[in-house]
C-alpha cells in the first residue's frame, strides 16, 4: 500500500509514441523553403512544433552537444526558412505565449536555454530581444540568436578574443601586426579571417576530442557509409561531423596539433579520410568553405596554416589538393603521413 503523503506516478495508460527523425524534419523544412505551398506549410508547422517540444524535454546538460549534432543542424535549417514570417495559427499563438511567460518570468532559471530553443522559431526576425543576451543566452547559441534578432551584435561576436589573437600571432610579432611574405615588406594590419565551420568553437570544440560519444558516433557513421554510401541521412550527418572536425583543427593550439593527430581523435580523422566519403560531391555551403580554407593556405607561412591544411583535407578527394611548394613549411611527421591518409591500412 502506497504512502498517501508521497507523490505517485500513474502507469496505467500506455504512452503515446509519435515516430519522427531529424532527417525527416530537415527534409520538410528544405521542401518548404523550395516550394512554400499550403501543404508544405502545414507540414512545416507540425515539424516546428515537434522540434519545439523536443527542446523543452531535452536534458539541460546535453543541450550544447545536441545543438552541435544532426538535430541542431535540423533546427538551423528551420530558422533559415521564412516560416516565422507566416502568421501564427491560434494554437501556435497560445503555445508561443505560454513559452514566453515562462521564459521572461525569470531568465536565471536553469531551463532558460530549453525555452529559448523552443520559442525562437515562432518569432519573426528582429522581433524578439533577450535582455543582457551575452549573459542570458548560452555562448553556443548566441551567434544564431543574434543573426535572427540582433544582427548588429554579429561583428563583435565574430571578433576573435584576445586569447585567440595571441594564439594566431607568429612568434616574434605582435598579434595585431603580422608579416605576410607574399605581400613583400608591407605588414598586414590583422590576420585574414577564417570561416566558422561549426557551432562548437574554441574550448567547446576541443572538448569534443575527448568525448567518447562524439568519437563513437563518428566511427559508426563512417562504418554505415561504407555499408551504404548512398544513404542521404548518413551523408548529411557526416557533412556536419566533417565541419566540426575542421573547426576542431582550426582551434587547436600549435603545440597540440601533433598530440591530437596521434590521439584517438586523429585516428577517427584518418578513418574518415580513408572511408571514401571525401570523394562525395560537396554541397554549395561546403564548397564555399573549402574555397575559403584553400585560399588561406596559398601562403603556408601564415599562422595556423598547418591547422587549416588538416581542416581542409576532408573537403578534397584524393589527389585533388596540391601544396605548390608549401611542403617546406609543413612538419615531417605530416609529410610522411600524407601519402597514406587516403589509403586503408
Amino acid at each position: 500500500m502506497s504512502d498517501p503523503g508521497q507523490p505517485t506516478i500513474d502507469l496505467s495508460h500506455r504512452p503515446r509514441i509519435t515516430p519522427w527523425s531529424a532527417a525527416r524534419l530537415s527534409t520538410i523544412f528544405r521542401d518548404y523553403a523550395a516550394d512554400p505551398s499550403a501543404a508544405r506549410l502545414a507540414e512545416a508547422r507540425l515539424a516546428r512544433q515537434c522540434l519545439s517540444q523536443f527542446w523543452l524535454n531535452a536534458p539541460i546538460d546535453s543541450l550544447e552537444f545536441l545543438y552541435a549534432s544532426e538535430i541542431g543542424q535540423c533546427y538551423r535549417t528551420l530558422i533559415t526558412t521564412d516560416l516565422s514570417a507566416q502568421s501564427l495559427l491560434r494554437d501556435e499563438e497560445t503555445w508561443k505565449d505560454l513559452l514566453c511567460q515562462r521564459l521572461f518570468s525569470g531568465l536565471e532559471r536553469p531551463e532558460t536555454a530549453n525555452l529559448l530553443l523552443a520559442v525562437m522559431p515562432y518569432f519573426r526576425r528582429g522581433k524578439m530581444k533577450v535582455r543582457h543576451c551575452d549573459k542570458n543566452v548560452p555562448s553556443w547559441l548566441l551567434e544564431d540568436y543574434a543573426s535572427l534578432f540582433e544582427p548588429e551584435l554579429l561583428p563583435r561576436l565574430r571578433q576573435p578574443s584576445i586569447t585567440v589573437r595571441k594564439a594566431l600571432a607568429p612568434v616574434g610579432h605582435r598579434a595585431e601586426r603580422i608579416v605576410d611574405p607574399a605581400a613583400g615588406p608591407a605588414l598586414e594590419a590583422a590576420l585574414p579571417g577564417l570561416p566558422r565551420l561549426a557551432s562548437h568553437t574554441g574550448e567547446q570544440a576541443l572538448q569534443l576530442t575527448a568525448s567518447e560519444e562524439f568519437l563513437t558516433r563518428l566511427s559508426g557513421l563512417v562504418n554505415l557509409f561504407e555499408i551504404d554510401p548512398t544513404d542521404a541521412d548518413i551523408l548529411q550527418e557526416l557533412a556536419s561531423f566533417r565541419r566540426q572536425i575542421g573547426q576542431i583543427w582550426l582551434d587547436t593550439p600549435d603545440e597540440q596539433v601533433k598530440v591530437l593527430f596521434d590521439a584517438p581523435f586523429g585516428e577517427a580523422y584518418r578513418k574518415l579520410l580513408r572511408s571514401g566519403y571525401v570523394a562525395v560531391p560537396l554541397a554549395d555551403q561546403d564548397r564555399q568553405l573549402r574555397l575559403d580554407l584553400a585560399r588561406y593556405v596559398r601562403n603556408m607561412t601564415r599562422p595556423k596554416a598547418l591547422q587549416v591544411v588538416l581542416a581542409v583535407l576532408p573537403f578534397f578527394p584524393p589527389g585533388k589538393i596540391e601544396f605548390a611548394g608549401g611542403e617546406q613549411f609543413m612538419p615531417q611527421w605530416l609529410l610522411g603521413t600524407l601519402p597514406t591518409l587516403y589509403v586503408k591500412a
